[in-house]
């Protein structure tokens, strides 16, 4: 079926800091830019120039003292917002969390109840287009007006500015249908998007280092889109032989820039994101204010060559590429961590908390112990990426079985990394706020409507399940057994779901 190629859409229907640090942009006005720039300031890790003064132009940045350098800061920081942003969003919308609380919208368990209105943001919490187009426009500040008058411009630096534009490109790509590139211009499908993306992140390569294998890393997601399987495995391919574990996280500052998932998933009373049961085991996957969320892993390089082997017919290739996969994420670290969410419906009755609970993922499937941990209670929590298949489960399966093991442990592996939404077929749309300062964007245009494909169910019937609590009134276990209402994975396996 090939549903979420990117290049089957059409209109809208229905730093990186242990590593590395962090990009901007849309229509908008250069002020905006430079004052984005200029606010980032006050962050320890991301200290640019100290420039305070709010009033700087762009001719002072030209004439100031290496002022490429000066700006990368700057991007670093605004590619740890759109993160941040965009793993909250993607991963609500999607089958792995479901909404508890008033600090999200409700409509983000209902895809095709997304609106522009609700998609206005221009937090760090739900701002993810917001926060792509101001990353994408910073970069292109740097990118074209800056760097090519600057004497001290390093080739690196410039580089690393293309690995932000080009990531904020892909996410857009990822995410959205269409997206305009410049004032009061129609927007761009996700194709062209995707173009851009390859030719920046091509550019990125140069950076040297971590950045470099990180481009590589978003050359291969890029390429997978397009469906081109002979670049998405050269790319794929480059950071494994760079680096057979690597791991690129996008870090945080708790003073400044933290980490938003966090704040849904332990700091606040709310606890607002709560994991489907089935997922229960990998939640929390971010255990403070500071921790980074991965941009780019080994792990997702060995499930894109995997899905490239499925798509070609090479079971043995992929058996072989899913259980790397598998092995490296087992592999990981793991911290243990008091979690003190008593998992509450948004009506306040019990989730699946115990251990002794099993889940099975719809009517026709086999119940799986494992699942759910003991909550409130200490618990194991796998940080970086985690599984429940293991590499002997995948030796010998069919090509059937693996299409289906292989869109879970993509979503296992991917958990809480902004990947899950993308992968079911669903865009989002643009926020109101474009399509009212954009004169060439009426409502109904393409990329104004979110685009659900039609094997997502209604409504939110992705988050649901039955009984929707096992415990009475005053908290006993009353069964240890409980069914999802839909398996997406089936779903995505029987419709041949790939890009490829």
């Amino acid at each position: 079926m090939r549903e979420p190629s990117l290049t089957h859409m059409s209109g809208a229907t229905g730093i990186m800091i242990t590593q590395r640090k962090s990009r901007s942009g849309g229509r908008w006005v250069a002020p905006l830019f430079l004052a984005a720039m200029i606010g980032i300031a006050g962050c320890d890790f991301l200290d640019p120039t100290k420039v305070e003064n709010p009033r700087t132009t762009a001719d002072d940045l030209a004439n100031a003292q290496e002022p490429t350098r000066a700006l990368l800061p700057g991007l670093r920081a605004q590619f740890a917002r759109l993160i941040a942003a965009n793993t909250v969003v993607s991963e609500v919308v999607s089958d792995n969390f479901s909404i508890h609380g008033t600090g999200l919208f409700k409509e983000w368990d209902s895809p095709r109840d997304v609106t522009p209105t609700v998609a206005n943001s221009t937090g760090t919490s739900t701002g993810n287009y917001w926060n792509a187009q101001e990353l994408r426009a910073l970069a292109s500040f740097v990118i074209d007006e800056i760097a090519p008058g600057d004497e001290t411009a390093a080739a690196e630096d410039v580089a690393e500015a293309h690995y932000y534009r080009g990531m904020a490109y892909l996410l857009l790509a990822e995410n959205f249908s269409y997206a305009p590139l410049a004032r009061d211009e129609a927007p761009v499908p996700a194709t062209q998007l995707l173009t851009f993306a390859v030719q920046d992140l091509q550019a990125a390569t140069g950076a040297g280092g971590e950045v470099a294998t990180a481009a590589q890393a978003g050359l291969a997601r890029a390429y997978r889109w397009q469906g081109d399987a002979a670049s998405a495995a050269a790319a794929a391919n480059a950071v494994l032989g760079a680096d057979a574990t690597f791991l690129f996280l996008q870090e945080y500052d708790a003073s400044s820039i933290d980490n938003s998932p966090f704040a849904f998933l332990v700091l606040r009373a709310l606890q607002e994101m709560q994991p489907l049961p089935r997922l229960d085991f990998l939640d929390p996957k971010y255990l403070d204010r500071e921790q980074g969320i991965a941009v780019a892993k080994a792990e997702e390089m060995h499930l894109i060559l995997a899905e490239i082997a499925l798509a070609g017919g090479n079971l043995p290739g992929a058996r072989d590429a899913l259980g790397a996969a598998i092995d490296l994420a087992q592999s990981r670290t793991t911290t243990s961590f008091f979690d003190e969410d008593p998992r509450l419906n948004a009506d306040l009755s019990v989730r699946p908390r115990s251990s002794a609970i099993e889940i099975r993922a719809d009517a026709n499937s086999p119940y799986i112990s494992g699942l759910v941990l003991d909550r409130p209670g200490n618990t194991t929590q796998r940080v970086v990426s985690g599984t429940s298949v293991a590499a002997a489960d995948v030796a010998d399966m069919s090509a059937d079985e693996l299409w289906y093991a292989f869109h879970l442990v993509r979503q296992e592996i991917l958990f809480l990394e902004g990947r899950r939404m993308a992968d079911l077929g669903i865009r989002l749309p643009m926020m109101l706020r474009e399509i009212d300062a954009n004169s060439a964007i009426d409502p109904g245009d393409p990329g104004t409507l979110a685009f659900v494909p039609a094997y997502i169910p209604p409504a939110d019937q992705m988050d649901l399940f039955t009984p929707a609590s096992p415990y009475d009134g005053n908290g006993n276990l009353v069964t240890n057994q409980v069914t999802m209402t839909v398996d997406m994975n089936r779903i995505l396996a029987d419709n041949l779901v790939t890009p490829f």
